[in-house]
């Protein structure tokens, strides 16, 4: 059993992994997928200016989080294969430009919990 455990430990890492190597290269231009979440929240900031019930702006609001927060994600992954520099150990301000986005997505993420539990009381 032991020496099963240790066969499939490379297989079960290759399989963990496979997803990462697979999107960092990809031919797929996350530049695009960017002005796409642009394109979203233009749109729909505009629509909740137009909508007249309050389920629809939430709706709406909450499309608008989404779209911003996959947009963070696909900045913090181009930064991160772009600029090796951005981790703190080579950065000139010894700030984490990687922590610093992963902070502010968990933000946002709790802001719209809130804002979800306000407007369901």
């Amino acid at each position: 059993m032991h020496t099963l455990k240790i066969a499939l430990k490379p297989i079960m890492a290759g399989l963990v992994l496979l997803p990462v190597i697979a999107t960092a290269h990809s031919s797929h231009n996350p530049v695009d997928d960017i002005a796409k979440y642009d394109q979203t929240v233009i749109k729909r900031q505009v629509e909740f200016k137009q909508s007249q019930q309050t389920e629809e702006k939430i709706q709406n609001l909450q499309d608008q989080i989404s779209a911003l927060e996959s947009k963070m994600l696909t900045l913090r992954n181009l930064m991160a294969s772009d600029y090796p520099h951005i981790k703190e150990k080579m950065s000139k301000y010894k700030f984490d430009y990687m922590e610093s986005v992963d902070d502010t997505l968990v933000q946002l993420k709790k802001v719209l919990t809130q804002t979800d539990t306000l407007l369901n009381q």
